[in-house]
């Protein structure tokens, strides 16, 4: 995926001075997402579980980067979103270091795996790719209002199509399907999204 957003995107909006945050940054989407940002001059942070493989694609990052005039900086800050300690944890290191925050992106997640539950008790999926995502936007929220304009994207998928929302049995105790609990939590990205669109208009 190499260059792919230097080669297709055609904006040449500048983003020097902004800080973005970026959770799962350490490959795919997330990582490409870092780089255009970078080399855009925004200060981009890497926010992810695996320090070691953040720092390794850090670095890459920082060469590649090196082509580029006028490139920002590419940090690092430990996330794990499969526990809620970690995640204050990481939004009080953030606020502490960074006096405004322009974007963040709630890109990390995972995906249809076996049944098990966070460090809080939560359905993992459900926990990570929404509950933990849910509080970290909100104890960033004041900065990113203050920081204004500023934007907060949430990174969904199809499956969402697929997804319901069961009170009865948030957390699949009764029964559990890997497919089903992905779907529920794409679909409680997409309504949090759309909720906190309305609550922050204007």
């Amino acid at each position: 995926m190499g260059g792919l957003f230097s080669s297709r995107c055609r904006s040449k909006a500048r983003l020097d001075g902004k800080t973005a945050i970026i959770t799962g940054a350490n490959t795919g989407i997330g990582k490409e997402t870092a780089m255009d940002l970078a080399r855009r001059g925004a200060t981009v942070v890497l926010a992810c579980r695996d320090e070691q493989k953040a720092e390794a694609a850090a670095t890459e990052l920082r060469r590649r980067l090196q082509s580029y005039q006028g490139a920002g900086e590419v940090r690092v800050q430990r996330l794990d979103l499969s526990s809620l300690t970690s995640v204050r944890d990481c939004a009080r290191r953030l606020l502490d270091q960074h006096p405004n925050i322009h974007l963040l992106i709630n890109n990390a997640g995972v995906m249809a795996c076996p049944h098990s539950l966070t460090e809080d008790g939560f359905e993992m999926q459900l926990g990570v790719n929404h509950l933990g995502h849910f509080l970290f936007t909100c104890l960033l929220l004041p900065r990113l209002r203050a920081s204004a304009p500023a934007r907060i994207v949430v990174v969904s998928s199809l499956a969402h199509r697929n997804g319901s929302i069961n009170f009865d049995d948030l957390m699949w105790e009764k029964s559990y399907s890997a497919v089903g609990a992905y779907g529920r939590s794409k679909l409680a990205n997409i309504l949090f999204a759309k909720e906190l669109a309305k609550r922050l208009e204007g």
